[in-house]
């Protein structure tokens, strides 16, 4: 039996005690917040550190594996800025002045684009010099051998001709990056060392696919160590940076299929787990918006006209869910000659009852 209180003095210190642990509780979830702001940016200045010793670190390797000079990009720091060599077959030419920050930014998920700050490359010199450094940026932190070049450029091309066609290209592709960096006149942008060209590892590089394969990598750790949130907010950055498709502009090049394939399949496993997470939070606009990115790239995903049908009943728009079941026939209907598997139709036959699904 409870102990009565007319006075309702008990109920007051309870609303004050309520009052107290909601206040405590608000400010250490200010606290969480902040400490993890500063974490991310901790993390972002590790990440920038990272790049600069992986850099470092590339040109150690060079040198180490017999690239000449051995030094291979001597420098000396003065008044006027940092002043560095250029290695360019085994020879060093007349020192530059490199700017203190050189950033270079590639997207290669959608539309390719290359950019430097506000400037960004607009034209360049020739298809083919667009296609030499399309290629360098399949593998940029590594030297790709002039012969391979070669043979992706040029296939049916005999080697004398397609080593001059080289040369221009890559002409092209130094002219066309020069004009990004106005004030580093003369700066060897791509290197040619012992038979390889290489971006030049003192230019902080970063490309999209690089970031997006990071993210997604990040993601599946943290998933499997249980750390489900922060797993799902790797996969979101991750499905931003995916534009559209491995460069989708360069469709009939044969050397982009297989990652443009790969690189799909990560994007729509990411989808899949983000919709998920949304639909276990009952956060059904999100798993709309998931399910509807998946069927933009695999039109005859079952599973995800079943989860649109499922959301838009569930938020009480019946006859949305009934108009994905038809396009959800239509599709398979044209695409497979066939018709929606058992599990679609139940769910279509349980919309027509009216009943919950």
């Amino acid at each position: 039996m409870g102990v009565s209180d007319p006075d309702g003095v008990g109920s007051q210190g309870n609303e004050g005690q309520w009052q107290d642990t909601i206040r405590l509780l608000r400010l250490v979830q200010s606290d969480y917040q902040g400490a993890r702001e500063q974490l991310e940016t901790v993390s972002h200045k590790l990440a920038e550190r990272q790049t600069l010793v992986s850099q470092r670190l590339q040109n150690a390797l060079l040198a180490s594996q017999g690239f000449q000079p051995l030094r291979l990009l001597p420098y000396a720091t003065g008044p006027a800025g940092i002043r560095m060599g250029k290695a360019l077959l085994g020879e060093s030419t007349t020192v530059s002045v490199l700017p203190e920050m050189m950033r270079l930014e590639v997207r290669c998920l959608g539309r390719f684009d290359v950019s430097s700050g506000w400037r960004r490359v607009e034209r360049w010199q020739s298809a083919k010099a667009r296609s030499a450094f399309q290629y360098l940026m399949s593998r940029p932190r590594e030297p790709v051998v002039k012969d391979i070049l070669m043979d992706v450029i040029w296939p049916e091309c005999d080697p004398q001709a397609a080593s001059n066609n080289l040369k221009v290209a890559m002409h092209g592709v130094r002219q066309t990056i020069s004009r990004l960096f106005h004030s580093s006149e003369g700066f060897p942008h791509i290197l040619f060392l012992q038979g390889s060209y290489l971006t030049n590892p003192e230019i902080q590089l970063w490309v999209d696919v690089e970031e997006f394969e990071k993210h997604w990598r990040l993601g599946r750790r943290l998933e499997k160590e249980g750390k489900v949130a922060e797993a799902m907010w790797e996969f979101e950055q991750a499905e931003e940076l995916y534009r559209g498709d491995y460069l989708e502009d360069e469709p009939y090049e044969e050397w982009t299929l297989l990652r443009r394939e790969a690189l799909k399949d990560v994007y729509l496993i990411i989808l899949g787990k983000l919709a998920d997470y949304s639909v276990r939070h009952a956060d059904y606009e999100s798993h709309i918006t998931y399910c509807q990115k998946i069927l933009a790239k695999d039109p005859c995903r079952e599973d995800a006209y079943r989860w649109l049908m499922r959301c838009y009943s569930r938020l009480g728009q019946r006859n949305h869910a009934l108009r994905w079941y038809e396009i959800c026939r239509r599709t398979i209907q044209a695409e497979l000659d066939t018709t929606p598997d058992q599990q679609t139709s139940a769910l279509y036959q349980s919309l027509l009852k009216d009943e919950p699904i």
